[in-house]
């Protein structure tokens, strides 16, 4: 196929009758590539002038192009649940990326292609659309296999494999006994980008570099029907799932918001002899009018569940009835408790639904930069009313169940799907608007991408002011726990994997860490309790299972370890070093009471030890339990233990603040605060800085500080 530079739109004399196309391609092969996080308008045949797209080009000469085709969801699961059903998510249970599977009772395209005797086969570059998400049904061949090498989740695979997996696939049904139905999804467009060096060289940037690597591999798949003499005997189908923001908005990536560059995408039909050539169609397109318009071609009834439409009238050179395109995006309220956002285009007028509405004349702002609600009070009325009465007439399904490993959130994590957060308490309408809160968004992925690089101190930069913005976030809660961790800033870490826990009781990863941190901080049975926890909520939790055995050994060592310790003591009371960690170990088993003990014993025997009266007087400071607090008494310990040399130690400080704050001293409390929070930034602890500065904050509000759990 040639390149579509100088081609024109076939006339509609050349084109067969829209009834003449049912069955027209019937008993053909087809061949569904699926092109991720692609924009339309950054391939040539939709007039990009830099692309290096000449495959996919030629493919649109040789076939017909959908300039207004449109995702009904900016992610890749979502979206291809709809291609593959012809419904809307809302009817198929998929929202989001890694949290449902399509609903079961629905037919996909494989299923129709197993029934109707076809050899299938799908080709997944992405752990997003694992077999596990209900996709797999009817495949003969779902190679969804992804291997991570160790400590580094490998969530993609780029171009080359896929088409070295489905060019053998391909050459061994070439031979036209039985018609194929193969799906190839290609992810190169999606961040991370890693293109070969030549396409980098090729191109302008690092997005349009990936988009012209993945169609040099689609030119290997074509190229080989070409060879097999396939061409004229395959019905070629490619779509994007979605589009990327490439900072339009401010905003990079896709998932988040719904503006033009995420939900356009590119639709081509090809079949030489039944299809016209180089033509356009520039009415609406949607995501759920693909697979009715395959089982249309192919003379087959479409499933009486699907809303979508065939586009064969289109095809035909038929002008189309208006068709509304519905899109929504779950992805702000499941991953950062933000308000979900839904959008209707109808014609050439675009309506966002938000806590902010938007409104849209796409004919002369296509940037969707002049929001007309204020000018046009009425039109966005009735499309409100519109998009209100799409979602009446709904049949919703519940989505099939998924449960995925640690493994496998790691690598959704590792591609930007965060999910499992928490929605606000209350109304949609009262929820944060996610266009208000790009740049959280973007400051967040940049935290977990020094997360992954185990960069905790910048990670920690990067999560701590969010949470002011964003405190509802679980995801950044439990992220910050998670960099905390990182850094050996245990204390933090736990007291703050605990607010995740408040957010979200059942979430694994954050009861997991906690088991980690009860281990690390001498609390070994605490630990077995919380990975036990895990283990009631998912009884598959790999990585649970393997560290049960671990933490029990652990615990028993802790509790001989404690009897050699107290047996110690009694023998050496005034050792001073055995006294701290004799009070360490019964802290970890949560004797508080008799480790106080403890360390009164050491004072006691060494009344000048300022390690021993920094201890108490935290403890005395910052104990959970009411009790065992002791406002006065811990700010005697710590201005002795201050004195001298010790005046300048930020962790005796950050104590003296804490006991000052317990004894309703706040003003003086946070000015020590601070001088902690200055001297560990001079040291070079520069997160430990910034959690004690948290704690000026909290003074400041005149609240003490306790210790977690």
């Amino acid at each position: 196929m040639a390149t579509c530079a100088g081609c024109q739109r076939e006339s509609a004399s050349q084109s067969r009758p829209a009834a003449a196309l049912h069955g027209a391609a019937a008993g053909r092969n087809v061949l569904l590539i699926t092109l991720d996080t692609t924009r339309a308008d950054r391939l040539g045949c939709y007039g990009y002038q830099p692309a290096a797209t000449p495959v996919l080009d030629g493919i649109a000469q040789g076939g017909v192009r959908f300039d207004r085709a449109f995702a009904h969801a900016p992610m890749t699961l979502p979206s291809h649940a709809s291609l593959l059903s012809g419904t809307l998510p809302p009817e198929n249970g998929v929202h989001v990326n890694g949290e449902q599977a399509i609903a079961p009772e629905l037919t996909t395209l494989g299923t129709v292609f197993k029934q109707r005797g076809y050899q299938t086969a799908a080709f997944l570059a992405s752990i997003v659309l694992d077999a596990e998400y209900g996709l797999a049904k009817g495949f003969d061949v779902y190679d969804d296999a992804i291997v991570s090498r160790p400590n580094e989740p490998e969530a993609q695979r780029p171009a080359g494999q896929i088409s070295d997996l489905a060019l053998p696939w391909l050459e061994r049904h070439a031979d036209g006994k039985t018609p194929f139905f193969c799906w190839v999804h290609y992810f190169d467009p999606h961040t991370p980008y890693n293109a070969p060096d030549e396409f980098v060289r090729r191109t302008q940037n690092e997005y349009d570099a990936e988009v012209a690597y993945m169609d040099a591999e689609i030119g290997r798949l074509i190229r080989l029907l070409d060879e097999r003499a396939l061409l004229d005997q395959t019905l070629i189908v490619v779509v994007g799932d979605h589009g990327e923001s490439l900072g339009e908005h401010g905003f990079p990536w896709h998932s988040l918001l719904l503006y033009h560059s995420i939900v356009r995408v590119p639709l081509i039909f090809a079949l030489p002899g039944v299809l016209p050539q180089g033509a356009e169609v520039g009415e609406i397109a949607r995501m759920s009018d693909v697979m009715p318009t395959i089982l249309d071609l192919l003379g087959w009834p479409v499933p009486p569940e699907v809303s979508g439409e065939s586009l064969a009238p289109a095809l035909a050179g038929e002008k189309l009835p208006a068709r509304p395109v519905y899109a929504e995006t779950d992805y702000p309220l499941e991953s950062f408790g933000w308000s979900p956002l839904q959008s209707l285009i109808d014609g050439d007028w675009k309506y966002i639904r938000a806590p902010a509405p938007e409104l849209y004349d796409l004919s002369s702002d296509a940037g969707e930069l002049d929001n007309l609600m204020a000018a046009q009070p009425e039109r966005a009325a009735r499309m409100e009313a519109a998009l209100a009465e799409i979602e009446a007439k709904l049949v919703r399904r519940e989505a099939g169940e998924v449960d995925l490993a640690a493994a496998q959130l790691a690598r959704l994590r590792s591609l930007g799907y965060v999910g499992g957060g928490e929605a606000g308490d209350g109304e949609e309408d009262e929820l944060k608007n996610p266009v208000d809160l790009v740049d959280v968004y973007v400051a967040f992925r940049h935290g977990e991408e020094f997360l992954y690089a185990k960069d905790a101190d910048r990670a920690i930069e990067a999560f701590e002011p969010l949470l002011e913005r964003s405190p509802e976030s679980y995801v950044i809660v439990a992220q910050l726990a998670a960099a905390y961790a990182g850094a050996g800033m245990l204390e933090c870490a736990q007291g703050v994997v605990h607010e995740a826990l408040a957010m979200r009781p059942d979430s694994t990863g954050p009861l997991l860490l906690l088991a980690r941190l009860y281990e690390a901080r001498g609390g070994a049975g605490r630990a077995v309790e919380a990975c036990r926890r895990v283990l009631e909520i998912d009884p598959e939790h790999e990585e649970a299972r393997d560290l049960l055995p671990a933490l029990q050994q652990a615990d028993e060592r802790q509790q001989q370890r404690l009897a050699k310790l107290r047996e110690r003591f009694r023998s050496e009371p005034e050792a001073v070093d055995t006294c701290l960690s004799l009070t360490a170990a019964l802290l970890g088993a949560e004797q508080t009471a008799e480790a106080l003990g403890v360390l009164r014993a050491g004072i006691a025997r060494n009344p000048e030890e300022a390690r021993l009266a920094i201890e108490l007087a935290w403890h005395l400071a910052t104990s959970r339990d009411e009790r065992l607090r002791d406002g006065a008494e811990a700010v005697r310990l710590a201005r002795r233990a201050c004195r001298g040399d010790s005046e300048r130690e930020p962790e005796f400080l950050n104590t003296l603040s804490a006991a000052l704050a317990e004894a309703g001293k706040f003003e003086e409390a946070a000015e020590t605060a601070r001088r902690a929070s200055e001297l560990a930034r001079q040291a070079g602890h520069r997160a430990w800085s910034r959690v004690i500065a948290r704690r000026v904050r909290l003074y400041e509000a005149q609240r003490p500080y306790r210790s977690p759990r």
